[in-house]
């Protein structure tokens, strides 16, 4: 079977005959190019929607044309549209595009800011929208809108909301406090083992799962009274002792867990804790070449530098923390298979 082909020059490419390093070579300097033309194409938008060209090819406004006209999909369209109108509020942000170091889901996050600071009557001047802009470089979306929020004086939002659908499954809407989403997101890494798609459903509904089954001692049906009885025996204060030792009991059901699948050797578990304290509870796994480091918490597992295979030791020295992902690679690359 061929693989993957395209023209390039006049030539066809075949990428599966390109080597590693050659194949990630060309997707950065692809990655660069992309960002150059999104530049481009930014200004264009915005040079079209000054002098309302839009108008002259049958089109009410610029979102229509670039929909309608020009066949962007909704949402790429609503981006481009916003970063256009953001990089003629601040031209010194070019450079910062081209280099990868804001996106457009960054921009459009700003200029909705931006929206809804005039709509109470506030005015951003561009000094201070570059300021907040430099805060959000290199940020994902989930720290983007945190710093966002913050800098520009979003008002706190909480509320619940319950949405039945159609197939009996519900949509859940709430809002945690930084020390309840800290707990949470702990108890997803101690459960990525067992949760292995890592969705907040499937966390939660596991923890739920797990303290039902411990506060009402094994049994399957949950009854009304059950439910009364459970209430009756647990107080706030020992509610929340519940939740911990419930977190604690998953922890240590990972342990044995991966003790039974790694019964070719046994690390001491003061080993084990020396590992990932040193490794922050995080995977280790850095790329020669640039240092990236992966950092995940998601589904960790302790690695052998030197495999036991190839005679390695249990010593600390020769253990790290990996991710599955990486895990799985490390042993690809020694030749010795997925463990």
């Amino acid at each position: 079977m061929q693989g993957i082909s395209f023209l390039e020059d006049s030539v066809s490419v075949i990428l599966s005959d390109i080597s590693n390093r050659e194949l990630l070579d060309r997707m950065q300097k692809l990655v660069k190019t992309e960002r150059k033309i999104t530049h481009v194409i930014l200004l264009h938008i915005a040079e079209i929607e000054t002098r309302k060209l839009y108008a002259e090819l049958g089109f009410d406004g610029m979102f229509p044309y670039l929909t309608r006209g020009l066949g962007y999909s909704e949402g790429s369209a609503y981006r481009r549209l916003h970063s256009a109108r953001l990089l003629i509020q601040v031209p010194e942000i070019s450079q910062k595009i081209e280099n990868g170091s804001l996106n457009l889901s960054q921009l459009t996050k700003m200029q909705k800011c931006i929206k809804a600071n005039e709509d109470k009557g506030g005015v951003l001047s561009a000094s201070k929208t570059l300021e907040v802009l430099q805060k959000i470089e290199h940020r994902n979306s989930f720290e983007t809108e945190k710093t966002l929020a913050k800098e520009m004086n979003m008002p706190i939002e909480s509320y619940e909301i319950l949405t039945p659908q159609r197939d009996d499954s519900v949509r859940l809407v709430v809002s945690l406090t930084k020390d309840e989403f800290a707990h949470l997101e702990l108890a997803k890494s101690l459960l990525s083992h067992i949760c292995l798609d890592g969705t907040w459903a499937q966390v939660i509904g596991k923890l739920a799962e797990t303290f039902n089954k411990k506060k009402l001692h094994g049994r399957e049906e949950v009854t009304q009274s059950a439910i009364v009885a459970a209430a009756d025996r647990v107080d706030s204060s020992r509610a929340v002792g519940g939740l911990r030792r419930v977190q604690d009991s998953q922890s240590s059901g990972l342990s044995r867990k991966t003790k039974r699948r790694s019964s070719r050797c046994y690390i001491p578990l003061d080993v084990r804790r020396e590992v990932f304290k040193k490794a922050q509870n995080r995977c280790e796994y850095a790329d020669v070449i640039s240092g990236q480091r992966c950092q995940s918490r998601f589904q960790l597992q302790i690695d052998h530098r030197v495999p036991v295979a190839l005679g390695g030791a249990d010593g600390i020295e020769n253990l790290r923390v990996l991710c599955r992902t990486h895990n799985l690679a490390a042993a690809r690359q020694l030749g010795i298979g997925s463990r």
